[in-house]
């Protein structure tokens, strides 16, 4: 979800576009020029909101506590992570040696506070102790894969903290990239670099913003892999050599554009690195990456700066836990098991229902893949259980105003519902929250709402039928109904789109208030986000699981989140991994040749919102550190057998 107010180029606002890379324009100036900030979170990160009401205090609106064979060992809440609007303060955790980081978003205020990451004594794990907060540039915040890892080259020897940087805000100071921070003495932090990644050719003075990041150490040289939020088409795997820490340089980039034999069969067809584990397998240096709609990538790093594709993994179809076709998709994280014979990694889907959608007139009448806006009124909860005009109408980008100042549109230039005739209204993507757009709509008196994908993430075309509903970007009184459609069936909507593909940049985009065709839309419950069990080598799927209650269409609301978010295997047996499972708790999985068998899992008395999970031995004892979303850090340890 796009978290911020960062301006994107006139190129990323003509979604219907059929050229432009990424959130930068096809055509960059030839000289170095200021890039105005905007949050691309829209565009890949549906965890940064989404529905945790109530998961907090009292008996309602969360599952039952529960635990077994996990003994909560201690519980840290962190200064600012508690109280009124810092729901969802806290993000990923990485522990180090006798020190744990939280990444902390602050996102609850407009704008956006000070990001940055707490740093946490837990040389006792039963009594852990803050140390100290690390705040990041005015509009900048860290989120998925923060790591400490220890490199020794000709540079620098000690321990350094890796962390992305996403922007929420206009700060000037506002940074994108990665930062590197000195963290050998966890008592007295050292930035090192600050916003450092890809700035284009040069052509940005600001890097693009970055998802996640993983670091490694081969041989003499270090290096980090990035998630790109503004290069999906072209390039969003960013590898940078950081063996200077202090001068990290990009040296390569890569997509799914450069894999042609990548397969994608899920049901959303969205594609793009969303996060990694770097990990030497017997010879060689293998990434492994979590490529949400295509599943689980294996890239050869043996040579960084030449990313080689080795593999991918393929969703089978039907999904084995509630049989759909095509498969739900969303491959989120992963991490190899301890003697690398297994891959465990976690499907986030954050919407449990599955949208069929028509276009119900005009000559391109018929059936295209579509989503449901979880946040937004519930489509089976209209008359009919129906999501139905008769009408629809071209709003533009339904954002809050003209982000760029060059007249595109603004929500003052959405038609109205009386003025249109048109029972509902379709907004492109891009720009601005999906919930600034579904705002817009209603401020114009629709209850009902299209956000149709941008060009640029179809992969220049590709996955043209692709679609994503993010998550609620800002709070306000939600009246309407919403769903996502691909990029191809917005076009229909309004026109005979075959040469979408290769339009002229902007030609093809309707003019404001243009009438297109009618539409319907029912949705079916198809459970949230699942865990998959596969082989190491060969990347099939063995296992798929989920706790009951996520297969319950009884828990389809009302009980938090019942997705699993990440998944961190146990460092001393091959067999054991943990999982985040926000609203669902820390669950403890035992994996093998036979499936997977949940053996543990902890849910407080007053709800849990577990976003990272991580496990280390301290003084020989393994702990499984969780970062919960709306207090700090929970510390377990694993009792079965």
């Amino acid at each position: 979800m796009r978290r911020g107010l960062r301006v994107l180029p006139v190129a990323v606002l003509l979604t219907f576009a059929a050229s432009g890379v990424g959130n930068a324009s096809s055509e960059p100036p030839p000289t170095p020029t200021p890039k105005a900030k905007s949050s691309t979170l829209e565009f890949k990160d549906p965890e940064i909101a989404g529905g945790h009401d109530h998961q907090h205090g009292g008996n309602e609106g969360h599952l039952p506590g529960t635990s077994k064979n996990m003994e909560l060992v201690a519980k840290l809440d962190v200064s600012g992570a508690t109280g009124e609007n810092r729901e969802g303060h806290i993000a990923d955790v990485a522990v180090f040696g006798q020190h744990a980081y939280l990444a902390t978003r602050r996102l609850n205020t407009n704008p956006c506070g000070a990001g940055g990451f707490y740093t946490v004594d837990i040389s006792d794990p039963k009594q852990p102790k803050e140390l100290s907060f690390t705040a990041f540039p005015a509009g900048s915040y860290p989120g998925e894969g923060m790591q400490v890892i220890t490199i020794d080259t000709a540079s620098f020897k000690g321990d350094i903290l890796v962390t992305n940087n996403e922007i929420c805000s206009d700060a000037p100071e506002a940074v994108g990239g990665m930062s590197i921070y000195n963290v050998t003495d966890p008592k007295n932090i050292v930035p090192l670099a600050v916003g450092k990644g890809d700035f284009n050719d040069g052509t940005q003075t600001v890097a693009n913003q970055e998802h996640s990041v993983f670091a490694w150490q081969a041989g003499e040289r270090a290096f980090a892999m990035m998630s790109d939020d503004e290069e999906q088409s072209v390039g969003d795997v960013d590898i940078m050599e950081i063996t200077d820490p202090a001068n990290p340089t990009l040296i390569a980039e890569t997509s799914i554009a450069d894999w042609p034999t990548a397969e994608v069969g899920a049901n959303g067809q969205t594609v793009f690195l969303h996060d990694m584990q770097i990990k030497k397998v017997r010879d060689q240096w293998l990434g492994l990456l979590s490529y949400w709609d295509a599943g689980w990538v294996i890239l050869n790093l043996t040579d960084p700066a030449k990313p080689v594709f080795l593999a991918d993994s393929k969703y089978p179809d039907p999904d084995k836990l509630l049989g759909f076709t095509p498969p739900e998709g969303n491959g989120h994280q992963a991490e190899w098991t301890r003697d690398n014979k297994f891959i465990v990694g976690t499907d986030e889907d954050f919407s449990p229902s599955r949208t069929s959608f028509q276009v119900t007139s005009g000559p391109n009448a018929g059936t295209y893949g579509a989503g449901e806006f979880d946040w937004t009124v519930p489509i089976n909860t209209l008359p009919g259980q129906t999501f139905q005009g008769a009408k629809t109408v071209w709003g533009g980008t339904g954002c809050e105003e003209d982000v760029n100042g060059n007249g595109i549109s603004d929500r003052a230039e959405v038609p109205t519902k009386a003025a249109s005739g048109a029972d509902v209204v379709v907004f492109t993507r891009g720009a601005c929250f999906f919930s600034v757009k579904v705002e817009s709509g209603q401020l114009a008196g629709y209850d009902k709402v299209i956000v149709i994908q941008s060009h640029v993430a179809t992969s220049n075309g590709r996955f043209a039928d692709g679609f994503f509903c993010g998550a609620q970007g800002h709070d306000f009184t939600i009246t309407a109904s919403a769903i996502c459609v691909g990029h191809r069936a917005g076009h229909l909507l309004f026109e005979d789109a075959t040469e979408y593909t290769s339009a002229p940049e902007g030609s093809d985009m309707p003019a404001l208030g243009t009438i297109g065709a009618g539409v319907k839309a029912t949705t079916t419950f198809d459970g949230w986000g699942t865990v998959h069990l596969l082989d190491g080598k060969t990347l099939k799927e063995i296992d798929n699981y989920a706790i009951s209650e996520a297969l319950d269409p009884a828990f389809a609301s009302g009980f938090g989140d019942l997705s699993v978010h990440e998944v961190a295997t146990d460092p001393e047996r091959s067999d054991l991994a943990y999982l985040s499972y926000y609203a669902g708790g820390m669950r403890v999985i035992k994996v093998g040749a036979k499936g997977i068998e949940e053996v543990g899992r902890y849910i407080n008395e007053d709800g849990n919102n577990f976003w990272g999970v991580e496990a280390q031995q301290i003084r020989g004892k393994t702990y499984v550190f969780g970062s919960d979303r709306d207090s700090g850090l929970w510390i377990f340890r694993y009792t079965g057998r």
